[in-house]
């Protein structure tokens, strides 16, 4: 047993699944950004060298930085990633400390949820008006595909890292490490 969780338990298996979501989900958001770099070096080249930049270079590299920023979101929340201001409970027990880390992924948790909920109806508003990028003539919509389940997985990992800290062994500052539960 492991930060009080049974190895194969339903919590196990879960924790597990979205570890490996959440891995996948960084792992494209990676290469979005590289995809991102290239556009824009052909971009720039082409500029300098033949005259002209790749049309549309700045709905790619917009569309994309905000896929892959939210595709990021889910691994940095499981990571303990986020920036946290313990200025206050520096010095403050570690129950303490784990009990305000909870509440802190819970309401990011609510948030998570709230914006997968409003970015899913503005994903369907822009689908259903056609809206379309100004050069390249491409749906704003597609871009909602990736982002809403980023979201949705953020939520997902809310809730995890909630049940993580009030179940950790009085180290609340320790990255979250699936390994000891698995």
């Amino acid at each position: 047993m492991a930060n009080g969780v049974q190895q194969g338990s339903l919590y196990a298996r879960v924790a597990k699944l979205v570890e490996q979501l959440c891995g996948a989900f960084a792992m494209t958001g990676g290469l979005v950004l590289c995809v991102i770099a290239l556009v824009t070096v052909f971009s720039v080249l082409g500029r300098k060298f033949f005259g002209g930049a790749i049309a549309g270079d700045f709905e790619v590299v917009e569309i994309g930085c905000a896929m892959a920023v939210s595709l990021f979101l889910p691994y940095c929340q499981l990571n303990k990633g986020n920036v946290i201001v313990d200025f206050f409970t520096l010095k403050a027990p570690p129950v303490m400390r784990r009990w305000l880390d909870a509440v802190g992924c819970i309401l990011l948790t609510l948030v998570a949820m709230l914006m997968t909920w409003r970015l899913g109806a503005g994903g369907l508003s822009l689908y259903s008006s056609n809206d379309q990028t100004m050069v390249l003539q491409v749906g704003t919509w597609w871009a909602f595909v990736i982002v809403v389940p980023s979201m949705a997985l953020l939520s997902a990992v809310g809730v995890l890292t909630a049940v993580r800290s009030l179940s950790d062994d009085g180290k609340p500052d320790d990255p979250v490490s699936l390994e000891t539960v698995s």
